[in-house]
């Protein structure tokens, strides 16, 4: 029998961290060389097959647990148009439009509902809210982005949610989720399974529905692979004959410095694998080998191996640019130390005043970035910083293309997509020289620097290295690019291979 290959993960995302990513580059690499493997998700999301068609991941690619109770998990077929749905009356109710957004309906004066057009769509029904006599929202229809009503949310007299009825694409309803008082809140008391295979299961949380529904599409001939140690535990504790392994994408303990330390601390996060279940994983998968060597040391009873947990194509028609545009991609969170990265800019300025950094990626908090925007403020380098938003596809690209150097400051990596993604548009690279990926990916002073910690003279002296001197930029964006030679496709399928075979 043929090997399924089962990525499991928490959902795939509007704003997708490294974990999502590696997920969906390693789901297309299985696919591209004949191997059956799918991401499987829990997180209720009826956005999730208008996200993946922005990455470019099949619909049979990806198998959600909401999906698969509901039996429909195919890509969309149906567009359902708000001034064309049968769900409004129009003989005894008005659509009376509000913006391109969301539009009222309306009885006899009296609004009854609002509707929330589906996001990235034109009229396609997202949300209905039902108002009750005093105009509180009393209850919610929520439509999937297939184009049916995929949920029934009830709110609780006390505040939130109250009851929830899941449907399928037939409007029979296939799962019911109960909300009690918990303390000070309303939380999810019981998960109802209806009528599946002619039976009805009760799960206390949406942890062991998913356990239930791992058992359900698992035998003998899956490999479980984990890429969530928040659903550690789930995985840990299924009942089937398949082997499991848990991917680490990032440092394994506290201090990032410490991780070859047998006792460091470890991240909180870490503990039920390590501590707990850690006989339950028929191995651990790390992106780097320096990692697997640490962890060997630290476990020597446990079986570690190392696989990229990226790869990328280098990118047609790359050239040279001959702007003074940084660029530092990724998540904008405290861990990657942007604050840091910003101090440079001011030195910089005085020996290149034009010189533009843009932070792309998704903000931790609006608090954090208006805490990036008070810094910007207070060094006055309003001109020379952008804040730019999470983007993908042809805007990411466009700003790739026009990046000189890349930058990161982060204390502590597991292998760093971007900057792995940063080699296929032949950009020399500045970071840190922290535990595990930058001196995985940058070799100093051939495609990049590799700097100590903290030493935020020496970051920006090579940046000004990069951005003066045409030639180390020249010998250093051609370096790059034979050096993405290393995380193209083929190599990390090789690693996967030799996996896969053991």
């Amino acid at each position: 029998m043929t090997k399924q290959y089962l990525f499991v993960n928490e959902n795939i995302f509007t704003f997708n961290s490294g974990t999502e990513f590696s997920a969906m580059n390693r789901a297309k690499l299985f696919k591209k060389n004949g191997i059956n493997a799918k991401i499987v998700t829990r997180n209720y999301n009826p956005s999730l097959h208008q996200e993946i068609e922005k990455y470019g991941i099949d619909d049979d690619q990806v198998l959600n647990m909401y999906d698969y109770f509901q039996n429909y998990t195919n890509k969309k077929t149906h567009h359902e148009y708000l001034r064309y749905s049968p769900l409004v009356d129009k003989h005894d109710y008005k659509i009376n439009g509000v913006d391109n957004n969301s539009s009222y309906i309306e009885r006899l004066g009296q609004r009854i509902a609002k509707v929330s057009i589906f996001p990235l769509t034109v009229g396609e029904i997202g949300n209905i809210d039902y108002y009750d006599n005093f105009g509180n929202v009393a209850s919610q229809d929520i439509f999937d982005y297939r184009g049916f009503k995929s949920k029934e949310v009830y709110m609780h007299p006390a505040g939130g949610i109250g009851h929830e009825l899941v449907f399928d694409k037939n409007g029979n309803v296939v799962i019911e989720i109960t909300h009690m008082n918990v303390g000070d809140h309303v939380l999810p008391s019981m998960y109802k399974l209806l009528n599946y295979k002619g039976k009805t299961y009760r799960f206390n949380t949406e942890d062991d529905l998913f356990a239930f529904f791992l058992e359900e599409i698992s035998d003998k001939n899956t490999v479980i692979i984990n890429d969530r140690p928040s659903l550690t535990t789930v995985v840990a504790k299924l009942n089937t004959d398949a082997p499991k392994y848990q991917y680490l994408h990032n440092v394994h303990t506290e201090n990032a410095t410490e991780a070859n330390n047998p006792n460091a601390i470890l991240f909180n996060n870490l503990y039920p694998l390590f501590d707990e279940f850690f006989g339950k994983f028929a191995g651990i998968i790390v992106p780097t080998d320096k990692q697997r060597k640490d962890l060997e040391k630290r476990y020597p009873m446990g079986k570690f191996y190392n696989i990229f947990d990226s790869a990328f194509d280098l990118m047609d028609n790359i050239k040279p640019v001959s702007n003074h545009n940084i660029t530092y991609m990724g998540r904008v969170f405290r861990d990657k130390n942007i604050s840091e990265l910003l101090t440079i800019i001011p030195a910089i300025q005085q020996q290149i005043p034009d010189v533009h950094l843009n932070i792309m990626g998704y903000f931790e908090s609006a608090d954090y970035k208006n805490e990036l925007d008070a810094i910007i403020k207070q060094l006055k380098i309003e001109n020379a910083v952008s804040l730019l938003d999470y983007k993908v596809n042809p805007d990411k690209d466009k700003i790739l293309r026009d990046t000189r150097v890349l930058v990161q400051t982060s204390m502590g990596e597991g292998l760093s997509m971007s900057l792995v993604e940063g080699l296929s548009y032949g950009i020399p690279e500045v970071a840190y020289d922290v535990n595990y990926g930058p001196n995985e990916i940058i070799e100093n002073n051939v495609n990049g620097f590799l700097i100590e910690p903290k030493d935020i003279a020496s970051l920006a002296k090579q940046v000004i290295e990069l951005l003066n001197n045409q030639d180390t930029y020249e010998r250093m964006h051609d370096q790059s690019i034979t050096k993405s030679i290393k995380f193209n496709p083929d190599n990390v399928f090789e690693q996967w291979k030799t996996f896969i075979n053991k």
